[in-house]
């Protein structure tokens, strides 16, 4: 059983209200993609200006994807989804990168989780000064 709460006018229709109750499937789904696929959970800086910066940027992204998908779509693949293209946009950027880079997928792979790793050391060695200082400031 589903329902919905709506404050509006007596004069709103029924058919109305249940179109726009259920456009909300599409915008769940089109920021799961965003969340998953794009990036837009990915944002670690500090300030609201490149907070807008990222938005905008995952914005065009979704904007470049969708119109991709469309047209792939067409009459050959109808079934084509957001996911699947996105899914074959990375891997040929991917792909484009390390042929210019003049390395293998492989050295890639093992330079990206060595990114990783460093920057995860740096975090922790980080949260241990941090709990460090708020020992000593807590003992006085």
């Amino acid at each position: 059983m589903k329902y919905f709460i709506a404050r509006s006018n007596r004069r709103v229709g029924l058919r109305l209200l249940l179109r726009v109750g259920f456009t909300r499937w599409h915008m769940e789904h089109l920021f799961r993609v965003a969340k998953d696929e794009i990036g837009l959970t990915h944002f670690e800086g500090r300030s609201y200006v490149s907070l807008k910066r990222h938005l905008a940027l995952c914005l065009t992204v979704m904007a470049f994807v969708s119109r991709h998908t469309t047209r792939f779509r067409g009459k050959k693949n109808p079934e084509a989804t957001l996911e699947q293209v996105c899914r074959a946009l990375r891997l040929l950027c991917r792909r484009y990168l390390n042929r210019r880079r003049g390395a293998s997928e492989t050295q890639c792979l093992l330079d990206l989780l060595q990114y990783h790793q460093h920057r995860n050391q740096a975090a922790t060695e980080s949260h241990r000064k941090r709990k460090r200082k708020l020992k000593r400031f807590n003992t006085l």
